[in-house]
């Protein structure tokens, strides 16, 4: 029989959310023990986001080697009208100002409070037409490219072929296909505007990603419709 390794007090610690017990701290007057808090959070989340988005790219990877880039087109196509077109038809209705706060939010996440190997970073500019977020790196799939997670992988980890939702690249990063699906052509499809139009980096180890968000959808350029073949319809009504 093995002498007990915690005690109780320090298993419910453990289970409890780091952010409760940091605020806590602070309430208590505790400003070092919060500060370790707050530092420990950030590299939880990084741990986990990474090992998901690592885990997303070799998934992709092998339905490319069982069903080629066709079988990409296709499960992104089934999983994003399962998963993100709640999320769509949701941001759609939102007061579009108010949606610039909630993408903020969102790369927030993605850059992991600044933490890992190549942290995720990004900007935020305006201009009349538009708000533009640019991340250099992107918290997601640019590290993952900057990371060397495409390392090894079959065909480099890139499309075979250019297609329109590999943004008329061959070997394009295969992660970074859905971005092409989630903001691009199925918002098309669904409610005739790209969500967040969007430019990969030409050049993944320098270059930015961008994605802009419009303060009126008619102001976006054509050619994020063309890119899909598609046609940009009317102006809309006031």
């Amino acid at each position: 029989m093995t002498d007990r390794w915690f005690s109780e007090q320090e298993l419910q610690r453990l289970s409890r959310p780091t952010m409760d017990r940091a605020v806590e701290a602070i309430d208590a007057g505790d400003l070092d023990e919060a500060r370790r808090l707050c530092g420990e959070m950030k590299h939880e989340w990084q741990m986990l986001h990474d090992l998901m988005a690592s885990g997303v790219l070799d998934l992709v990877s092998f339905i490319q080697q069982r069903l080629g880039d066709e079988g990409v087109e296709q499960a992104w196509t089934q999983s994003m009208g399962r998963g993100w077109r709640r999320h769509h038809d949701a941001i759609v209705a939102l007061d579009r100002r108010e949606l610039v706060e909630l993408l903020a939010a969102t790369w927030r996440a993605h850059s992991c409070s600044g933490v890992g190997p190549n942290p995720g970073s990004f900007t935020i500019s305006e201009d009349d037409e538009k708000v533009t977020f640019t991340m250099n790196p992107c918290g997601s799939g640019q590290r993952l490219v900057r990371n060397g997670a495409y390392e090894g992988l079959p065909d480099g980890g890139g499309t075979r072929e250019a297609h329109d939702w590999s943004f008329g690249r061959k070997g394009f990063p295969l992660y970074c296909t859905h971005c092409s699906f989630m903001n691009e052509s199925m918002p098309i499809q669904w409610s005739g505007y790209p969500l967040y139009p969007s430019e990969p980096p030409e050049d993944y180890s320098s270059d930015p990603c961008t994605w802009y968000w419009y303060k009126d959808p008619d102001d976006i350029p054509e050619r994020h419709w063309q890119r899909y073949g598609a046609t940009k319809p009317g102006r809309q009504a006031s």
